[in-house]
């Protein structure tokens, strides 16, 4: 399962790093919740900032509350 959980948060990053607010908001939720990555609530917010900028709805709702 550890397997699964830290490919999908290497697909989110490279999506995520080529603009993709859905890749964005999800790999906020990995480093929000430590999963695939160490947890960090910086590197959540950094990634749900750059989601929340494109209009992503659930990015800009998860950086609400983490700032809470």
């Amino acid at each position: 399962m550890k397997l699964f959980v830290w490919l999908a948060a290497k697909w989110y990053r490279k999506a995520a790093e080529q603009g993709d607010a859905g890749a964005q908001c999800l790999l906020g939720i990995s480093y929000d919740e430590g999963r695939g990555v160490e947890q960090s609530d910086t590197e959540a917010a950094k990634w749900w900032r750059k989601a929340a900028r494109q209009g992503h709805k659930e990015a800009k709702s998860m950086l609400e509350a983490l700032q809470k």
